[in-house]
């Protein structure tokens, strides 16, 4: 894929010279020449590099670099101020606003190139290396969650068998095997005494223990590689009949690879030892997933089609493959 850059300037020969430039060298480059354009295309482009010149109109190119970098999206975003004539001072206020650098207005797009090209194999390290912090986290939570050891690779599995008999494409299984893996990872902010209590929780617990969702998409909301899977991870606890959380979304409005891990993650508590109880056997389980659906919290269509998939195959077999490598890389 190629990189993508964001140029924040007023509309001019120069801007559009160094566009085409960076498109010659394979780039992928969006313009704004105000701030609200800037703050917005940055939000849905989520650039890999953000070159901000000095000269708009409607707002200053320190406070723009702040408003761009407040947003959890862009906090591993690189962002450069150009002026005519930087000083130590605007050295000192461009860090404060959270600019990787300040650089001196180029000569010609030639003189820019070298720069450009080392901040992105930068922004390149530091998503690879984020992103295997955020999967170390989710490994961590898998491994001491009511010590459900394996949970989220037979999630994967579950999934991944559910979702092509729903004839889910390419891609969108790959993203739905990442969500497996990623679904808890907002657990890292609830505490032991929670996660492994041997019994129901209370109204404060349950607040607390609701919360991970949320938590789990700021958390890989810096990430452009993730970017698409945030829906699954914040929206996998809503319920049919809109009384699940934290959005209370109904029916349709649920992702549909969010409902398929719902589904696949309800059975594998069902069917796995719990502090509480013993595990299910996988009839009781899937009988569990049916009382859910009339009662209009999962969605019945996806509970039919997990449901036949366990009869046809004598409930689910092992793939017999490590799959977090792949997918963590």
């Amino acid at each position: 894929m190629n990189p993508a850059i964001m140029l924040v300037d007023v509309a001019s020969a120069n801007r559009e010279e160094l566009k085409s430039f960076l498109q010659s060298q394979k780039c992928h480059v969006d313009t704004a020449a105000d701030g609200v354009s800037a703050v917005r295309g940055s939000l849905e482009m989520q650039p890999d590099l953000v070159l901000l010149y000095e000269s708009l109109p409607d707002i200053g190119s320190f406070e723009l670099c702040h408003q761009i970098k407040q947003d959890p999206h862009n906090q591993l975003t690189p962002v450069v101020l150009l002026k005519a004539s930087p000083d130590l001072w605007d050295i000192q206020r461009g860090r404060e606003a959270g600019a990787i650098d300040i650089w001196t207005n180029p000569a010609s797009p030639w003189d820019l190139l070298g720069r450009i090209q080392t901040l992105l194999r930068l922004k390149k390290y530091m998503d690879e290396q984020a992103k295997s912090a955020v999967f170390a986290l989710a490994r961590s939570i898998d491994s001491k969650q009511n010590l459900r050891n394996g949970h989220s690779e037979r999630l994967v599995g579950y999934a991944e068998q559910l979702g092509e008999s729903l004839r889910l494409g390419d891609e969108d299984l790959h993203e739905l095997r990442i969500s497996c893996w990623l679904h808890d990872v907002g657990k890292i902010n609830v505490p032991e005494s929670i996660l492994l209590k041997p019994g129901p929780l209370n109204a404060e617990e349950r607040r607390i223990m609701q919360e991970h969702p949320v938590i789990g998409e700021k958390i890989c909301a810096p990430l452009k590689s993730l970017r698409r899977i945030l829906p699954v991870i914040r929206h996998h606890h809503e319920k049919m009949d809109g009384s699940g959380y934290p959005d209370g979304l109904r029916g349709e409005a649920i992702p549909l690879k969010a409902r398929i891990l719902q589904i696949a993650d309800i059975y594998d508590a069902l069917t796995t030892n719990r502090p509480y109880r013993g595990a299910l056997p996988p009839e009781e389980a899937l009988q569990t997933l049916l009382s859910e659906a009339q009662n209009g919290w999962l969605d019945t269509f996806v509970v039919l089609a997990f449901s036949q998939i366990c009869r046809d195959g004598g409930y689910f077999t092992a793939r017999g493959r490590t799959m977090l490598p792949s997918y963590s890389a």
